[in-house]
């Protein structure tokens, strides 16, 4: 749909990622149910030449539970990364009974692979079953590549409170570490911290150079031995075991991260839909929860609108922690800022190292395509950048203009 020039002449006035229009008194739209989104989430040791793969399935939009709707897995070892290449090895298993050690709305599952199939190119293919409503049953894909270097790892990483694997690539300030070894092997296991100074992303229709390749010196080294345990009581990047070649990186963030809980938590995604002066308004408050309060009321026109408004941007803004976190939160990427405004897109396609995000049917417009192309990166395999483009200018603007008229985008 064209936009009128002269409202297309007001949002090219706006600065920042945001707008200063006032919003206008619309009823926020009833949000539409959101279809489940299941992650795969792992961490593995080898131990008798056998590689041990704990893997966890959760719904990150918390439609399903999948410890109650699994039924069984199935996985396969095939020479590649599609279901035409070779067959290596095959197994299916079902689920056991629900287990006092899984946690609701997650399910964690142990696959054991012999260590003559954990080599290139050889990739896990995962089927997880689960039963919905009506007996229907869905089937859920994963992949995760194999490497020879997975054998030279035999110890996990365990959480003190649960007692249980650290498998996602975030934790907190408040979480505790300590190492589980398998099989004769009592090296102590190395810590690199790194301050986190990444900015959050540009604008779609930024045609800004992204920023290059930075060396980051390590600002502390934490050091856990065979009884000790260690207390992550600074936020930032930690690399576990940086000098082998299956090290691995935490994002640590104080709170209860990925969830929004802090006023600085919450006012920094608002960076998507406020002006420059308004930021350094809610910067100076001197209470911050109640500046952001006042922000929302004014985009809603009601403490009803308002509630509707803050409850769906930071039920996105959880969920893009969840999901895309990488050497930054979530929130901050450019997956996280394209899931933020637009919302749950229609059709996503991933072949190679490019996933595709399509947006149909949208009031703003009809089409809308995002590319993001994963990048190397020292500290995580989870960076996605968006490829950016000009036209991108006119669906970013009216979509920001549709928050700050007190309506979501659905």
């Amino acid at each position: 749909m064209k936009i009128p020039s002269l409202l297309l002449f007001l949002l090219l006035l706006m600065t920042g990622c945001g707008g200063n229009m006032p919003p206008a008194r619309l009823q926020p739209v009833v949000v539409k149910q959101e279809s489940p989104e299941m992650t795969l989430q792992h961490s593995y040791y080898t131990s008798n030449d056998s590689l041990h793969l704990f893997l966890r399935f959760e719904d990150a939009r918390k439609v399903i539970d999948p410890l109650q709707a699994a039924t069984s897995y199935e996985f396969d070892v095939r020479s590649g990364s599609t279901e035409k290449d070779e067959l290596v090895a095959r197994d299916s298993v079902d689920m056991p009974k629900r287990k006092i050690t899984d946690t609701e709305g997650q399910v964690t599952v142990e696959v054991l692979l012999p260590a003559q199939v954990v080599q290139e190119p050889n990739v896990l293919h995962l089927r997880l079953w689960q039963q919905l409503m009506g007996q229907e049953l869905m089937g859920t894909k994963f992949r995760l590549p194999l490497h020879q270097r997975m054998l030279q790892k035999k110890y996990l990483l365990m959480n003190a409170a649960t007692g249980k694997p650290l498998l996602q690539n975030y934790a907190t300030t408040s979480d505790k570490l300590y190492v589980q070894r398998y099989g004769a092997d009592s090296a102590n296991v190395t810590l690199q911290r790194f301050d986190p100074d990444f900015m959050p992303a540009a604008p779609p229709m930024s045609m800004r150079p992204p920023a290059g390749p930075r060396t980051l010196s390590a600002t502390d080294v934490y050091t856990i031995g065979p009884a000790d345990t260690l207390s992550l009581q600074q936020e930032g990047i930690y690399r576990v075991d940086p000098n082998t070649s299956y090290a691995r990186s935490l994002l640590v963030l104080p709170g209860r991260f990925p969830q929004v809980t802090r006023p600085q938590e919450m006012l920094q995604p608002l960076v998507y839909l406020t002006t420059s002066e308004e930021r350094e308004a809610l910067l100076e408050a001197r209470d911050t929860k109640a500046a952001i309060d006042r922000f929302w009321l004014d985009l809603g026109g009601s403490k009803a609108a308002a509630r509707t408004l803050i409850r769906e941007f930071y039920s996105r803004v959880e969920l893009a922690n969840r999901l895309y976190s990488s050497h930054k939160a979530g929130w901050a990427t450019d997956r996280g800022m394209i899931y933020i405004i637009f919302g749950q897109p229609s059709q996503v396609s991933e072949v190679g190292s490019t996933i595709t995000w399509l947006y149909r049917d949208a009031e703003e417009a009809p089409f809308i395509k995002f590319v993001f192309t994963k990048k190397e990166n020292t500290f995580t395999e989870n960076h996605y950048e968006l490829i950016r483009r000009r036209e991108y200018g006119e669906s970013w603007f009216s979509t920001v203009a549709k928050w700050r008229a007190g309506r979501i985008n659905t």
